[in-house]
């Protein structure tokens, strides 16, 4: 009896689909939910706003089996403790690495991840082999007004009419345009919004600016290979930023994803896996020369 109590206590510690494992990390005032699958270079996938790890399922069984792949819950998203913090999150991934022991990992961020991965990668270059950016938003570029409106009156409508108000505006909205016909990726969305707690609507706490934003004029520091993914239907404004950061980070590739908006990993994972897989290797194949 006792050594069964023994595996039901590690299997609630331990835990995960096929061989990967799903950890928790503490990192002082937030908890990280986080899984680890493979073996190689390591990859790590961070998810955008109100989404979770889940959002990365097509990417693990293509990768786990050259790389070590990592991906994880946001601090205040998915199943991770604590407030939503950008600033706080390239932290929350030093931590993650060196609990680790990566020296030196991939980085791909997706939106919002994007962003945080940016900024890891100007505040923790050594510990980039290679930065994916999808999505990603330097600080200070101008989004239309309309866009920035609707994101500053999404706390009142949590609060007001509740998350399903939320998510009808938000799928609606140029941010998760959906290329016609994929009602699949519509369904997808939807089921991420469902397990999305909005606790950074409904509870929200000022960034605590332990990491800075990278400004438009901060993206010339960036020096690592850098790949930056975009959609070919995905919203003007954001392949605007693509080309913002494809044509300000020295030496930066840009790929472009046919029939595909804000969510090509889910949206059509063959073409992003392909992508990503090109990208890791002949930063690999460079280092070998």
């Amino acid at each position: 009896m006792r050594q069964i109590a023994w595996l039901l206590i590690l299997l609630l510690i331990v835990g995960g689909v096929g061989d990967a494992q799903t950890r928790t990390l503490n990192v002082g005032d937030a908890t990280i939910n986080y899984d680890v699958a493979g073996k190689g270079p390591t990859v790590v996938f961070i998810h955008g706003w109100s989404h979770n790890i889940s959002v990365w399922d097509d990417q693990v069984p293509p990768f786990k089996s050259r790389y070590r792949v990592v991906r994880y819950d946001s601090r205040g998203f998915g199943r991770s403790t604590g407030y939503a913090d950008e600033s706080a999150e390239p932290q929350d991934l030093l931590l993650l690495l060196e609990a680790l022991r990566v020296k030196r990992a991939y980085i791909v961020g997706h939106s919002r991840g994007g962003s945080v991965a940016l900024r890891f990668a100007s505040a923790y270059p050594s510990h980039v082999a290679g930065l994916v950016l999808y999505g990603a938003f330097p600080e200070g570029f101008p989004a239309p007004p309309e866009v920035g409106q609707m994101f500053g009156s999404l706390p009142a409508i949590a609060k007001q009419n509740g998350l399903d108000s939320v998510g009808k505006l938000v799928l609606a909205s140029p941010i998760a345009w959906v290329p016609p016909g994929r009602k699949d990726v519509t369904d997808r969305y939807r089921r991420l919004w469902a397990s999305y707690s909005g606790k950074d609507l409904l509870d929200p706490h000022a960034e605590s600016g332990h990491v800075p934003a990278v400004t438009i004029p901060q993206l010339a520091n960036i020096r690592v290979p850098t790949l930056v993914i975009v959609g070919d239907h995905e919203a003007p404004f954001i392949a605007a930023v693509a080309d913002t950061l494809a044509q300000r980070i020295p030496g930066a590739k840009k790929v472009v994803i046919p029939n595909d908006g804000h969510g090509a990993h889910f949206a059509q994972p063959a073409s992003f896996n392909s992508a990503l897989m090109d990208f890791i290797f002949d930063v690999e194949r460079n280092k070998k020369k």
